[in-house]
C-alpha cells in the first residue's frame, strides 16, 4: 500500500501555529490538543462518531465493538467464542475479516515484536481516523490528542466525564480508576508516574547490551503508565483486551504517536531492516472492508498527510543520536546470582550489584560521570505470567532503612507491566505457557552524578524494586538481569 494511498482524500487545511515546537505547513491535516478550540470542536465530533458506532450492530467492521476487538478481545472470552456469537454463518465475508483482524494488537501479545508497537498504533489510529469522518460526515476531522505530558494536563478531559450529557455521554466509561471521573490528576490517583524519560534513548530498538530503545521504553513510559492510571485491570484501560473500549484510549494513543514524531523529528532514527519495513498489517477502510498498510509507508507523518499543532522538545540530559556505527556500552556493575532470576515478591526487594572490576568500579564510574558520558540502569529479562497488579518502582542505593518512593533521591523510574503477559485471548484461562522477557532501560547520568557528588556508590550499590500495591497471588514477576552502564 502506498503511502499515497493511505493518504487519500486529504483536505487542505489553513490552520498555522508558530514559535518553538510548531508543526510544519504544507501537509493536508492537523492534529490538535484536546485543550485548545481547534482540539475541543474535534472532540465533539469524535464523540458523535463513538455514539454512532456504538448503536450498530457487534458485528460490523464499522461499529464500536469490532474495532475495539481489532486491539483485542476481552479475556472473559475468547476469539472463537467471539465469532461464533457474532457470526453464525461460517461463510460471512464479515467474519472472515474478523479472523485476520481480531487481537492483533502489537506489541502486546509477544515482547519480542516490540519494534512494531509504534506502527501499528500508527496505522490503527489512521484507519479509524478515517471511519470517523465517513460516519459523521465530517472530511475535516482529526484525531485530537490528549497532552498528558504536560503537568497541567493530567486530569481527563472533562467530556470524559459527563454520563448524563447528550453529547458527551458516548464517552464516559465506569471501570475507571477512583478520583479519575472526579477529575483528578490521573498521576495522583494512579501507580505510575509520567513523563518524556523515553525521549532521551538515541535509538529506536533494543541494543541488547545497554539501551532498550525509544520504543520499548516509550511503551513503559508514558504509554503504560496511562493505562493503568486511567482504567482497573479488571475492565478498563489497565487491562489490555479492555483498553479499546474506553475512548479515551484514541486520545492517549494519539499523544503516543506525537511523542514518537517529536523523536523523529528531534533526529530519531526509525529502524531500516527489511523484516521491519517489509511487515504487513490489516485493518477496516471507511466501508468496512480490508485495508492491508505496510510498516514502510507509515513512518513518516508528512507523506501520509498530517502534522501535529505541537511537537516536543527532548528533555535536558538526553543521550545524542549515535553515529551510524552506533552506541557501545561499558558494564560497571551488574546483578549475579547464580541461583537463577530474582523473584519480585510483595514487599521491596533488594538487589546487590556487583563488578568484576575490583577497585577499579568506582575509579571507571567517576570518570564515566565526569566525561559526561550517559549512563544507564537497564532492567533486563523481566519475566511475568500471571498480571502482577501492581507496577514497580526501580530505585538505586537508597538510603539505609529509609521507605523509597518516587519522591525519593534514589527514584530511577517505574516499569508498568501492562503489556507484558501473554493474554487469555491467546492461551485460555490459565497462565501463559511461556512469556518472553522484556527489556527496560532508563538514563541516569543526572542521578548518578548527583550520588557522586553525595559520597554515594563508592562501592556497587543495591538497586530495590519496589511494588505499588498488592502483589495478587501467584504472579510474582522474575527479572535476570540488572545493569549499571554507561556508553
Amino acid at each position: 500500500m502506498r503511502a499515497g494511498i493511505l493518504g487519500a482524500g486529504l483536505l487542505a487545511t489553513h490552520g498555522r501555529v508558530s514559535g518553538p515546537g510548531a508543526a510544519q505547513t504544507g501537509v493536508a491535516y492537523l492534529r490538535h490538543d484536546v485543550a485548545r478550540p481547534e482540539g475541543a470542536d474535534m472532540l465533539g465530533i469524535f464523540a458523535e462518531a463513538v455514539g454512532k458506532m456504538m448503536a450498530m450492530p457487534a458485528g460490523d467492521p464499522r461499529g464500536w465493538v469490532f474495532q475495539w476487538h481489532i486491539h483485542a478481545v476481552p479475556d472473559a472470552r475468547s476469539k472463537a467464542s467471539e465469532l461464533a456469537r457474532l457470526y453464525p454463518n461460517s461463510s460471512d465475508p464479515d467474519r472472515s475479516l474478523a479472523e485476520r483482524v481480531w487481537d492483533t494488537c502489537e506489541a502486546h501479545f509477544d515482547p519480542l515484536r516490540v519494534n512494531f508497537f509504534l506502527p501499528w498504533h500508527r496505522m490503527h489510529l489512521m484507519s479509524f481516523e478515517r471511519l470517523v469522518r465517513s460516519i459523521t460526515g465530517a472530511s475535516h476531522f482529526t484525531m485530537p490528542y490528549w497532552n498528558h505530558t504536560d503537568p497541567d494536563r493530567r486530569a481527563l478531559p472533562p467530556q470524559f466525564r459527563l454520563p448524563e450529557d447528550p453529547l458527551w455521554k458516548p464517552l464516559f466509561r465506569t471501570d475507571r480508576n477512583p478520583g479519575v471521573n472526579d477529575g483528578r490528576p490521573i498521576d495522583q490517583v494512579g501507580e505510575a508516574p509520567l513523563g518524556l524519560n523515553a525521549m532521551m534513548s538515541p535509538v529506536y530498538e533494543d541494543t541488547l547490551d545497554g539501551d532498550a530503545g525509544f520504543c520499548a521504553n516509550l511503551d513503559n513510559a508514558p504509554h503504560s503508565a496511562v493505562h493503568v492510571d486511567v482504567g482497573t485491570r479488571e475492565k478498563g484501560m489497565g487491562a489490555v483486551s479492555w483498553a479499546a473500549n474506553d475512548p479515551i484510549f484514541w486520545l492517549h494513543h494519539c499523544n503516543i504517536d506525537r511523542i514518537w514524531a517529536s523523536w523523529n523529528r528531534a533526529g530519531g532514527r526509525n529502524p531500516t531492516d527489511e523484516a521491519f519495513l517489509g511487515q504487513a498489517f490489516i485493518f477496516v477502510d471507511e466501508a468496512g472492508k480490508p485495508l492491508q498498510q505496510k510498516v514502510a509507508d507509515a513512518l513518516d507523518t508528512v507523506p501520509l498527510g498530517y502534522a501535529y499543532d505541537r511537537y516536543l522538545d527532548r528533555p535536558p540530559g538526553s543521550v545524542p543520536f549515535p553515529s551510524i556505527s552506533g552506541l557501545r556500552f561499558t558494564t560497571h556493575a551488574e546483578s549475579r546470582d547464580a541461583a537463577g532470576p530474582v523473584t519480585l515478591g510483595s514487599g521491596p526487594t533488594s538487589v546487590r550489584l556487583t563488578t568484576d572490576g575490583g577497585s577499579r568500579y568506582f575509579a571507571r564510574l567517576q570518570t564515566a560521570s565526569t566525561a559526561r558520558r550517559p549512563v544507564y540502569l537497564r532492567v533486563a529479562g523481566v519475566r511475568i505470567a500471571r498480571q502482577p497488579g501492581v507496577s514497580y518502582e526501580v530505585h538505586l542505593d537508597p538510603m539505609p532503612l529509609a521507605a523509597p518512593d518516587r519522591t525519593s533521591r534514589s527514584y530511577v523510574g517505574t516499569i508498568n507491566v501492562f503489556g507484558a503477559v501473554v493474554h487469555g485471548t491467546r492461551t485460555g484461562s490459565g497462565p501463559a505457557p511461556h512469556t518472553h522477557p522484556r527489556n527496560y532501560s532508563f538514563v541516569i547520568s543526572d542521578l548518578v552524578r548527583s550520588l557522586l557528588q553525595a559520597g554515594r556508590l563508592t562501592v556497587p550499590p543495591d538497586v530495590v524494586l519496589v511494588p505499588t500495591g498488592a502483589l495478587r497471588p501467584g504472579a510474582a514477576s522474575t527479572v535476570d538481569n540488572i545493569s549499571l552502564i554507561s556508553s
